[in-house]
């Protein structure tokens, strides 16, 4: 499962960066790929503290769509993920996002349970994300 949280963790925000840059089509096709991820109960606690719910947080994407068109990008690195109890997996990841030149990293923490009609068989339940100091930038990984 941990190869199925990976590959999960990069496709998704290899959506997003597409979503946000407005390169798929505005259809209900091209985003039921985020729909099908995330699992109904999911929820997402940004950076900053506030909580989104499912709904809520679909709501924005939709909105979104585009609106980083021209030097946005978006990428994951350092996953690591441990089995947690059966069918559910505890993920680690860095995320970074790099929009008019300046990078800015959060830390990112997901719970997958597994799902065998999900994109890469599993499911999204809950993000938790942290800023990363800007020293983290430097440091290897």
């Amino acid at each position: 499962m941990h190869d199925a949280c990976r590959r999960e963790i990069e496709d998704l925000h290899a959506f997003f960066e597409d979503w946000f840059a407005g390169r798929p089509a505005r259809d209900g096709e091209a985003f039921g790929r985020v729909e099908a991820a995330l699992a109904e109960g999911f929820q997402l606690v940004g950076p900053d503290g506030v909580r989104h719910v499912r709904d809520e947080l679909l709501a924005g994407l939709r909105a979104a769509h585009g609106t980083r068109a021209g030097g946005f990008r978006i990428w994951t690195r350092a996953a690591r993920s441990r089995p947690l109890a059966e069918g559910l997996h505890l993920a680690v990841y860095e995320e970074w996002q790099e929009l008019a030149g300046v990078e800015r990293g959060r830390l990112s923490t997901a719970l997958f349970r597994e799902r065998e009609d999900g994109p890469n068989g599993v499911e999204w339940l809950h993000v938790h994300e942290t800023w990363l100091p800007d020293a983290a930038k430097a440091a290897p990984m």
